[in-house]
């Protein structure tokens, strides 16, 4: 890896200066600290997922009780739902 920036330099320095150690050592360790820091809690994402997953289960219902006009496709419906200058009916 060949960083060019000064200041991302100086900051390791600083930072290796600080851990008694190499600059090589103190950029792994800052690096495996930020992904540890920023890795996504399994149990978290689940937990949520499932949630969502509920909520959207949960609307199934409601769409299947919607009377659809029959032999009118999408743009049509959506046509309509505008004027001719892109406005709101």
């Amino acid at each position: 890896m060949n960083i060019k920036d000064p200041e991302v330099h100086a900051m390791a320095r600083e930072l290796a200066a600080r851990r008694s150690t190499t600059v090589t050592n103190a950029v792994r360790q800052a690096l495996a600290a930020e992904l540890e820091r920023s890795q996504p809690d399994e149990e978290e994402k689940t937990s949520a997922d499932l949630a969502r997953r509920a909520q959207l289960l949960a609307l199934l219902p409601r769409f299947r009780r919607l009377d659809w006009p029959e032999g009118v496709t999408s743009k049509e419906l959506q046509d309509a739902l505008y004027d001719d200058q892109g406005l709101p009916v």
